[in-house]
């Protein structure tokens, strides 16, 4: 009851703070593998306690949603009261674990916490603002890992990082606005009466743009990597072909398993940049 609160599925999302490992060629260094596990535990323990907030703060809305009603905390199988406080412990030892690594690693999980404690309440009801502060979220995780390495990452990589989430993100309030044009869903965000078809669109092709422009300035400043323009464009261009062809996109996790293209895209870009960066 209580890992399905904390959404434990959605851990996943914070493989991200690996891609330090990953790209400075430290995969299969012990110390630095330990280190970011670390953050990796800090960053599902805050991300739940988050969760556990935003799912009481959305208490009436999940009851009546299909789709979220039964969440322990919507199907009253979980008390408000220990949710807070699992929240609150989970918080506690996300920032305690983050401190113990370093400084500049709680600083950026810090800001992480609050900033979403600000989207719950109310910035995830403010146009654009709710799609950049989850891009944020992204950026903040590859960063952690670094910083909790005392590594460097290429800002290019860091952009890189913001426009691939600023992509996925409006691609699935793309999957929203179109189940809320048939009368699938019956309890859409609020924010999604901002947002129209067309205007989701031209921001997509803004940032498909910026993110190939940034990925391929990226791979130039560490040669190995050109080869990989062709795999990350077939990636990117065929999730595209997903959102607009397929209506898809609303869940990007879900996404990965359920398009073999797209799994296969990254388990080949994935072997390789661990042969070129970690093994040679």
């Amino acid at each position: 009851m209580l890992l399905s609160e904390m959404r434990v599925k959605q851990w996943t999302k914070n493989l991200l703070i690996y891609s330090a490992l990953l790209f400075n060629g430290k995969l299969f260094y012990a110390k630095d593998f330990m280190i970011n596990s670390a953050v990796f535990f800090a960053f599902c323990m805050c991300a739940s306690g988050i969760y556990i907030i935003n799912d009481i703060l959305d208490l009436n809305k999940d009851k009546h949603n299909p789709q979220k009603c039964s969440r322990p905390i919507a199907a009253g199988t979980l008390g408000i009261i220990p949710a807070l406080i699992c929240s609150f412990m989970a918080l506690i030892l996300g920032l305690t674990v983050a401190l113990a690594v370093n400084i500049p690693c709680f600083i950026l999980l810090l800001s992480y916490v609050m900033l979403n404690v600000f989207y719950s309440l109310w910035l995830k009801h403010v146009v654009i603002i709710d799609v950049m502060i989850i891009a944020y979220g992204f950026v903040v995780r590859a960063a952690a890992g670094a910083v909790a390495m005392g590594v460097k990452m290429t800002a290019w990589f860091l952009i890189c990082i913001m426009f691939l989430s600023l992509f996925l993100a409006f691609g699935k309030r793309r999957y929203e606005l179109i189940q809320v044009g048939n009368n699938t869903i019956s309890d859409a965000r609020e924010v999604m009466k901002y947002y129209s078809l067309n205007l989701i669109d031209h921001m997509i092709n803004i940032v498909t743009s910026a993110m190939i422009m940034s990925y391929a300035l990226f791979a130039m400043e560490n040669k190995e990597m050109v080869f990989t323009i062709p795999v990350v464009l077939y990636g990117v261009f065929y999730y595209l072909y997903v959102v607009h062809v397929k209506n898809g996109g609303g869940s990007p996790d879900e996404e990965l398993y359920r398009e073999k293209p797209i799994l296969i895209t990254v388990f080949v870009y994935v072997v390789y940049v661990i042969a070129v960066r970690n093994l040679y």
